[in-house]
């Protein structure tokens, strides 16, 4: 039985406004018709003028200046555009940027052995240092000068109070009071950074780099709720001007096509990056930095014929960077495909799914830095928040939790924190990395399941409910009107779709494993349905080519499907019933 409840007016004829309404966003027209009047001045961010002050007295006293790239898609084009601007504004200066050996954030040990030996250094910390309190202060006490272009929260104390890090002049959206838009990114931040800069300088450098700022927003999930940062996507989006990015675009042309909006860069380009930032080696993650940094450096590449042959041509250091990151991608996708197996045993062998969230262990056999990957695959496939646990040397377990789409629970970082059980819990709301005593897990599991004991994570939450017989291509073009507005915070809408006829001789069996069907309406609606059973009654009514009409009520996300210049509105299916 299909469990689901419709949330707001459910008005047909009013798709958009119902969408938005449900999304939280009142001011629908001002939403779709954005402008300058919704950026926000850099003004407003705490520390900025001590920040720009200490930049440029470092510029002018000839410092060396070292960028710490963090390791995400953020980390990434933060630090990129950071260097890119100082190399450009300040073309005399000693200018280094620092990569992590593996998936760090922020400082580390070996970044601080690096800089240790320096005179009259400038460290600049995009998109991390908030909460390096520790490693900011050795480096101050190594007369290091630090600025922080941070957007994480402050950690709290025991007495539940933010802890400040005086060692370094930290700028931070999260921090700063007067500053309205929390759901900035780190390359955002610097963004702010460069254009207070410009206004010292009197040079207007920082808008060509919103291409990148736009990449870090929407890699690092931000809600587009937000005017500022929706305005700003908008803005990126429009104005492609890194070659390294471009090269990203048109390589996964195929499957952009021509809709280059949110979910494009989603799906087809920050997982690449992503993958380089996890199992990439050191010079690999270097050539990636260099490309978004347009080093226009070229390799001699030995690449393959369609008729198996080979021959030496010379390849673009932006066109390698994909390669390898597609390589990359692959790379984690068989590790983490490896490590399934495992986890859902444990799952199974410890009845995980009778808790609320899931907390389950894995062993040497998941990599650390596969745990995020790993957590959202269990947490989508078993529809319940999931915690990805790794044992430490100290009698802890640190790991990463996801959430899954359209879960009731939209907070699941300040669920966990308000238990009082986990060290520290540290990312977004649904998604992030904790750490846990061994002897609080199961004080942690009691105490989630008591107090989400009414959830019933079956029940999904739809935008509309709708009769096939009132079921037609222009309510599916109207959802379709509004994909450049969907993302983090406005998820295309779920519609459950009631007494559907199936013929068995208008649908067909597809995949190489015969494991989706398609069946075609009387009104040349596609309903899709991917990954099914054996034993699924739909695919035994198509197989069995009867005269019968099956009736079903489906749970689904409806849009077009263009393949070969043909278009085509569908239903995918998430979920069905037999009525």
């Amino acid at each position: 039985m299909l469990k689901y409840k419709v949330k707001g007016r459910n008005d047909i004829t009013d798709v958009k406004g119902c969408i938005f309404e449900n999304r939280g966003i009142t001011d629908v027209y001002g939403y779709t018709h954005l402008n300058d009047d919704c950026l926000i001045s850099y003004n407003k961010l705490s520390n900025i003028n001590d920040a720009v002050e200490k930049f440029l007295y470092c510029m002018d006293n000839n410092y060396n200046v070292y960028i710490i790239q963090d390791s995400d898609t953020d980390g990434v084009t933060s630090a990129a555009i950071l260097y890119s601007y100082i190399r450009r504004a300040f073309p005399g200066i000693n200018l280094k940027y620092l990569i992590h050996t593996g998936k760090q954030h922020g400082l580390s040990d070996d970044v601080i052995e690096y800089i240790k030996a320096t005179d009259e250094t400038l460290v600049l910390l995009p998109d991390a240092g908030t909460n390096d309190i520790d490693m900011c202060k050795t480096l101050s006490e190594l007369s290091a000068k630090i600025i922080v272009l941070d957007h994480h929260e402050r950690e709290i104390d025991n007495q539940g109070k933010e802890i400040d890090n005086p060692y370094a002049i930290v700028v931070n959206n999260k921090t700063s009071p007067d500053y309205p838009n929390k759901e900035f990114c780190g390359a955002g931040i610097v963004y702010k950074f460069l254009q207070a800069i410009d206004d010292e300088i009197w040079e207007t450098y920082a808008d060509d780099y919103l291409d990148l700022v736009m990449l870090g927003n929407i890699s690092d999930i931000m809600d587009i709720r937000s005017f500022e940062t929706k305005y700003i996507v908008e803005k990126g989006l429009s104005q492609i001007k890194n070659k390294c990015l471009k090269a990203f675009i048109k390589a996964q042309e195929y499957s952009i096509k021509d809709n280059l909006n949110i979910n494009a860069i989603t799906f087809y380009v920050t997982p690449l990056i992503n993958a380089m930032c996890r199992v990439g080696n050191m010079d690999e993650k270097d050539l990636l930095f260099r490309a978004f940094v347009e080093t226009d450096e070229e390799f001699d590449y030995k690449k393959r014929d369609a008729d198996g042959s080979y021959k030496m041509v010379k390849e673009t250091i932006y066109d390698r960077a994909v390669r390898l990151c597609k390589n990359a991608k692959s790379r984690q996708d068989n590790a983490v495909k490896k490590s399934l197996p495992d986890l859902h045993n444990f799952v199974t062998d410890h009845s995980c799914e009778q808790n609320t969230v899931m907390f389950v262990k894995a062993d040497n056999k998941l990599q650390s830095t596969f745990t995020g990957l790993a957590a959202i695959k269990i947490a989508d496939y078993y529809k319940h928040p999931c915690l990805v646990l790794r044992k430490t040397d100290d009698d802890a377990y640190r790991g990463s939790a996801r959430n899954f789409d359209n879960c009731p629970i939209e907070n699941l970082k300040d669920v966990l924190e308000s238990t009082g059980q986990f060290e520290f819990c540290r990312g977004h709301q649904g998604a992030f990395g904790f750490q846990i005593k061994r002897g609080n897990i199961n004080n942690a599991m009691n105490i989630l399941d008591e107090q989400l004991s009414k959830i019933d994570f079956s029940v999904r939450t739809v935008d509309f409910e709708i009769d096939y017989e009132d079921l037609d291509i222009a309510f599916i073009q109207s959802i379709e009107e509004l994909k450049d507005y969907y993302g983090t915070g406005i998820k295309r809408p779920y519609v459950v779709v009631k007494n559907i006829p199936i013929r068995s001789i208008d649908g067909i069996v597809m995949g190489k494993n015969e494991d989706n069907w398609k069946v075609i309406s009387e009104t040349n609606i596609a309903f899709v349905k991917f990954k099914i059973h054996d034993d699924d009654m739909i695919l035994k009514h198509i197989k069995n080519k009867s005269d019968n009409v099956i009736h079903i009520n489906i749970i689904g996300s409806a849009s077009l499907n263009e393949y070969e210049g043909i278009i085509t509105p569908q239903v995918i299916i998430e979920d069905y019933e037999v009525i």
